[in-house]
C-alpha cells in the first residue's frame, strides 16, 4: 500500500466528512487503512480536530488574506485551513514545512491554479500575521468571542447572557483544549494503583487522578486506547468524570432493579453494575440494536455477565416496577464540544428547543417506570438550561406524583447546581459538561 503522510489523510478527512460521516468515524476509517506510526497517527488525529475547532477563526484569516472575494473550492479551502492551523497553533511546526505540503496538497487533490491560490494565502498569511485585526470586543463581544475563540455566534450569544464576557471566553477556550482520555477503573477486576502501573508500561502518562473521589484517571499519549492490556482485558472503561459522577448520582442499592433506558454506549449502565458489585439486576435498553451491540460488546469485555440487554423506546419502555431509573437523554452535546470536534458547526439554537420536547416526553414516560419510592436520575451532556433544569422543572410542574431529591449528600459540593441538582462545567471544573437531577416517585 502506497504510503501517505499525516497531513494527507487529515486532508481528506476533512474534504469528506461534511454530509457524508463524523469526522472521528472518518478519520479512524482512514487510519486502519493506511498502517501509520504512533506518532503519525497522533499528528493526524491533531491536526483534524484542532483545524475543525479553529475553523471559524481560520476563515476569518483567509478571507482578510485574500484580495479577491472569489469562491474557493473544497480543496483549496481546507488546504490552506490546515496549513494555517499549523502555523498559527503548532509551534513545533516549521513553516515551510506546513507551507509547502499544503501547496503540495492542494496540486495534488486540486489543481495548479488552486496550488498557486494556496501559496499566495499562505506567503502573505507569512508576511502580514502581526498586522490582521480582529473585531473589537467592547464594540462587538459577540463578534470578538466567536471569531476568536471560534465559536457559533448564536452559542456566545446565550452564554453572554448567563455569564460575564470574561467567564464565556474561558468556556470557549475549554472547548478548544485538547481533552486527556479519561478512563473508569473496573473495581471488579482491578485497583487504580494496579490500572496506573499497566499503563504507564504501555507508554501512557497519567495526568490526573481520583476526580472527586471517583477512581478515575486521565492519561495521555497512548495513539489508541483499545489496544493496550487494560483495555482489552476489561479492566477499564473510557468515560469521562463527569459521566462517572451520574452513576453517584444514582447511588443504586444492591439487589434493586435498575433501568437504564439511553444506555448507549454503556458507560454508566456498566459503571451502576459495578456500584452494586454485580448484585442486582442491571438491564441496559437502547432504541437502537445497532447501539445496544457496543453496550453488550462493552459489557462482555468487563465481565459483567450478569446484565441484561433490550431494545425499547425510551419514550415508551416496557418496563414497570423499577427501583432505579436512569435516563441520559439525548441532548445537543454542548457540554462536550472539546471531544465532538464538529458538534458546534452541526447544532442550531433551535435544536436546543426541539431536543427538550423530545426529553421532557422521556423524562414523563420514566417516572411511570419507576415503583412508589423509587428513583429517577435525568441527566444530559448539555449546559444549556432549557435541555437541563428547564426539562426537570417542566415534568415537576405536571406531574404530582413525583418530586426533586437533593443530591449534596451524594456528589461533591462544588458540582452541586441550583435546588440540589449536579452541573459540572468544562472552564470550571475541568471535565465535561454534565447535568444530573435526582427524582423520587412519591
Amino acid at each position: 500500500m502506497a504510503s501517505i503522510s499525516a497531513r494527507e489523510i487529515a486532508l481528506r478527512v476533512l474534504i469528506d466528512y461534511p454530509g457524508r460521516a463524523k469526522p472521528d468515524e472518518l478519520l479512524e476509517r482512514y487510519l486502519k487503512q493506511y498502517h501509520l506510526e504512533r506518532r503519525e497517527r497522533a499528528l493526524a488525529t491533531h491536526l483534524v480536530s484542532g483545524t475543525i475547532k479553529w475553523r471559524r477563526k481560520l476563515d476569518f484569516v483567509i478571507r482578510n488574506l485574500s484580495r479577491k472575494g472569489r469562491v474557493v473550492s473544497q480543496v483549496a479551502l481546507n488546504a490552506l485551513r490546515l496549513s494555517l492551523y499549523q502555523l498559527m497553533f503548532l509551534d513545533r511546526v516549521p513553516a515551510y514545512s506546513a507551507t509547502n505540503e499544503g501547496v503540495d496538497l492542494a496540486k495534488k487533490y486540486g489543481d495548479r491554479f488552486e496550488a498557486n491560490y494556496v501559496n499566495a494565502i499562505l506567503r502573505r498569511f507569512l508576511r502580514e500575521r502581526e498586522s490582521i485585526v480582529f473585531p473589537d470586543i467592547e464594540k462587538d463581544p459577540v463578534r470578538h468571542i466567536s471569531t476568536v475563540w471560534s465559536h457559533p455566534p448564536w452559542l456566545v450569544r446565550r452564554w453572554l447572557k448567563r455569564y460575564s464576557v470574561e467567564e464565556t471566553i474561558r468556556l470557549a477556550r475549554a472547548n478548544n483544549r485538547i481533552p486527556d482520555i479519561g478512563l473508569r477503573a473496573n473495581l471488579l477486576r482491578t485497583s487504580l494503583d494496579e490500572l496506573k502501573q499497566l499503563l504507564s508500561a504501555e507508554g501512557a502518562k497519567i495526568v490526573s487522578e481520583g476526580f472527586a473521589g471517583l477512581p478515575h484517571l486521565y492519561v495521555r499519549g497512548l495513539s489508541s486506547i483499545d489496544t493496550t492490556h487494560a483495555y482489552r482485558h476489561g479492566l477499564v472503561q473510557i468515560q469521562d468524570a463527569a459521566s462517572a459522577l451520574v452513576g453517584k448520582v444514582v447511588s443504586p442499592e444492591p439487589e434493586s432493579l435498575i433501568i437504564d433506558l439511553c444506555s448507549a454506549p454503556g458507560g454508566k449502565a456498566t459503571h451502576l453494575y459495578e456500584l452494586v458489585h454485580g448484585r442486582g439486576t442491571i438491564v441496559a435498553a437502547d432504541v437502537s440494536l445497532k447501539r445496544l451491540a457496543k453496550v453488550r460488546l462493552n459489557a462482555q469485555r468487563l465481565g459483567h455477565g450478569g446484565m441484561l440487554f433490550a431494545v425499547s423506546d425510551a419514550r415508551q419502555p416496557a418496563f414497570g416496577n423499577c427501583d432505579f431509573v436512569l435516563v441520559d437523554a439525548p441532548c445537543t452535546g454542548i457540554g462536550v464540544l472539546a471531544r465532538r470536534w464538529d458538534l458546534r458547526w452541526a447544532k442550531r439554537e433551535n435544536d436546543i428547543k426541539r431536543m427538550a420536547a423530545l426529553q421532557i416526553e422521556i423524562l414523563t414516560s420514566a417516572i411511570e417506570v419507576a415503583r412508589k419510592g423509587g428513583i429517577v436520575v435525568y441527566s444530559t451532556c448539555s449546559i444549556e438550561p432549557e435541555e437541563n433544569e428547564g426539562v426537570v422543572e417542566s415534568v415537576l410542574k405536571k406531574r404530582d406524583n413525583v418530586r426533586l431529591s437533593d443530591i449534596s449528600r451524594l456528589v461533591p459540593s462544588e458540582v452541586v447546581y441550583r435546588y440540589g441538582m449536579m452541573l459540572t462545567l468544562p472552564h470550571i471544573h475541568g471535565v465535561d459538561g454534565m447535568f444530573a437531577a435526582r427524582l423520587e416517585r412519591v
